[in-house]
């Protein structure tokens, strides 16, 4: 019969409470969605690569002679180390044709390979199909690479490719098809190799199997060592270059460090992966402290019924589980929730590195660790800050918690201090003032929480800035506009979940002031003044928190500078968390209006 009470009794704390219970699992869908999207991103990137590396078997060194075609023995060097299914042969060179207007040239990447046996950097043939005789493919083409049509007629006169294909004279070919070649992934400028400062126009590949063979390209035979860059496959790649540039003398090796677009998605990826784990420790801070000010308020709430259940005789650990309770089930609601709002977010943050890579499609395989692994942070956090809020309060005998608490000393708050700014305040900015500054941990949890949402805010601003200063590419962009929207949503919660709370707890202030005649909209704006004020402190005092931690970023993520961020950002930022204030308050209107007063005014205070 107790132990059926007891649940009784926890089930009516989320009955009770079912807004502040939807509220919380709100900010947890906000922050476990935020985290966990942002933080697979980089993983998703590095595992649809290694796939794409193992299925297009992409070269890991490219070995080039610096005198002419690779002798036989350096031919028979690379396919003993490697296997002769491991390498193959060909070369590849940038010429310049002339457009024929005003004495300017075109560059084209030539490679001339045997396209019927590809076994490394096997291209997708987007359409169309492989080149017979004086056909040929091209790249497809990019914001900065240019492309053909299938079917068009293209000339490729160059004295040192006319030397390479041994003096052929007819030098038009037609467009049979085009691909997409893992060489060439990035669809920003790609620097030539042959002429300094220059960009290249067309990549096109001719099918020539028995051409110089200046170039060999050499795929490892452990297709698990690249594992998107580790240390291992890098310490493999230094070794490997120094054995052959040893043995085989008159030779460059160039390895995917050296490929400009794989090397550079990897770069940004990594950029990706480090910013959310920087923002990580935000969000955990954030959720902390709306945890700590639900539990601590409703529990002051609940102070009666904590009475009568000691008296009843259940242990302090056991009624403190009802509270336990209620956040870990807000936690893995809000965490369940947030689990396909970070899919979607990670697909969109995927998505947006298409606009500058030929990316590898998008596996749809769901990876738990890091949305596990966040969502164990928020929760054990969570229960650890209800555990230690409410054993201070647990551990107070029956007849103190029956007791209400005592009110607090008044005393005169700064600004009654400076008579000259106090006297002019009419009699409810006096009120509000008062309430704002006497009651410091209601003013703390709000201040310090529109300082932390304030913060991302304004970095995701600051990074949208320099982002776009620096030409830097849609998926710092997309990561930018998500901060903003996840941290706009974060505190427009949270100022709900600290308003509604603010609401509840002063019900007989407000049935008073309804009592006393008050309208609606006064009694609504004797409220929202003090919202809005905290509100208002809180941004401004996340301003100076905001350029440190800018800065912090930055220099983190060696990318962009304070320098960059635009002088109206510092603005928006503020004006931003104030519109969301605004908003939040609305929606609270409501609950003002229809306060019971007679009901109220029974509360014990």
């Amino acid at each position: 019969m107790v132990k059926g009470g007891f649940w009784k009794v926890a089930w009516r704390t989320f009955s009770n409470h079912i807004v502040r219970f939807l509220t919380l699992v709100a900010i947890m869908i906000v922050s476990v969605g935020f985290m966990s999207g942002v933080g697979e991103v980089e993983g998703k990137i590095d595992a649809n690569f290694q796939t794409y590396y193992v299925s297009q078997n992409v070269s890991d060194l490219i070995v080039k002679s610096k005198t002419g075609p690779l002798s036989q023995s350096q031919k028979t060097f690379l396919t003993e180390k490697f296997g002769q299914e491991n390498v193959m042969f060909g070369t590849y060179l940038d010429i310049q044709i002339p457009t024929g207007e005003n004495g300017e040239a075109e560059i084209y990447r030539v490679y001339l390979l045997d396209l019927e046996n590809i076994n490394v950097n096997k291209f997708v043939l987007v359409n169309g199909k492989l080149p017979q005789e004086k056909e040929i493919l091209v790249q497809e083409g990019s914001k900065a690479l240019k492309s053909f049509d299938i079917g068009t007629q293209v000339s490729l006169d160059n004295p040192t490719l006319n030397l390479l294909l041994f003096g052929e004279e007819n030098h038009n070919f037609s467009v049979s098809g085009v691909v997409e070649s893992p060489l060439h992934l990035i669809k920003d400028d790609e620097p030539s190799i042959n002429f300094d400062g220059e960009i290249l126009d067309y990549v096109v590949f001719l099918n020539r199997p028995n051409a110089f063979q200046t170039d060999a390209f050499v795929a490892y035979p452990d297709r698990t060592l690249f594992d998107a860059f580790s240390t291992k496959y890098k310490q493999s790649i230094e070794e490997d270059k120094a054995e052959i540039e040893q043995s085989l003398g008159q030779v460059a090796v160039l390895s995917l460090y050296e490929n400009y677009g794989i090397f550079s998605l990897h770069a940004y990826a990594d950029k990706v992966g480090q910013i959310g784990i920087i923002f990580v420790v935000f969000f955990v801070l954030i959720t902390s402290l709306v945890v700590f000010s639900t539990m601590t308020r409703l529990m002051d709430e609940e102070r009666a019924q904590l009475a009568c259940l000691k008296t009843l005789g259940f242990a302090n650990f056991r009624i403190l589980g009802k509270y336990l309770l209620f956040i870990f089930v807000s936690c893995i609601v809000g965490g369940g929730i947030g689990l396909p709002v970070g899919i979607w977010l990670t697909y969109l943050i995927y998505s947006s590195f298409n606009v500058q890579y030929f990316m590898p499609d998008f596996v749809s395989g769901i990876s738990l660790w890091y949305f596990g692994l966040t969502l164990g942070i928020i929760l054990v956090t969570a229960l650890l800050v209800t555990f230690f809020t409410g054993l201070k309060t647990i551990r107070n005998k029956p007849a103190v918690l029956l007791t209400p608490k005592a009110p607090k000393p008044g005393k005169k708050v700064l600004l009654e201090r400076l008579p000259f700014v106090w006297n002019r305040l009419s009699f409810k900015y006096k009120s509000t003032f008062r309430n704002v500054f006497y009651f410091k941990s209601r003013f703390l949890m709000t201040a310090v929480s529109i300082m932390g949402s304030t913060v991302l805010v304004l970095s995701g601003l600051g990074l949208l800035d320099c982002t776009i200063k620096e030409a830097a590419g849609s998926a710092l962009i997309m990561l930018a506009v998500a901060l903003i929207a996840f941290a706009g949503a974060l505190s427009a919660l949270v100022i709900y979940n600290l308003a509604n709370i603010n609401i509840s707890e002063r019900r007989r202030e407000i049935a008073t002031l309804m009592v006393l005649g008050y309208k609606d909209f006064e009694v609504a704006g004797y409220i929202y003044r003090e919202i809005y004020i905290m509100s208002a402190i809180g941004a401004v005092l996340g301003l100076p928190l905001a350029v440190w931690f800018m800065d912090f970023i930055f220099g983190f993520i060696d990318f962009g500078s304070l320098g960059q961020v635009n002088w109206f950002t510092w603005l928006i930022g503020p004006v931003a968390i104030m519109i969301f204030t605004f908003l939040s308050t609305l929606l609270l209107y409501r609950k003002i209006t229809k306060t019971n007063m007679n009901e109220s005014l029974k509360t014990l205070d």
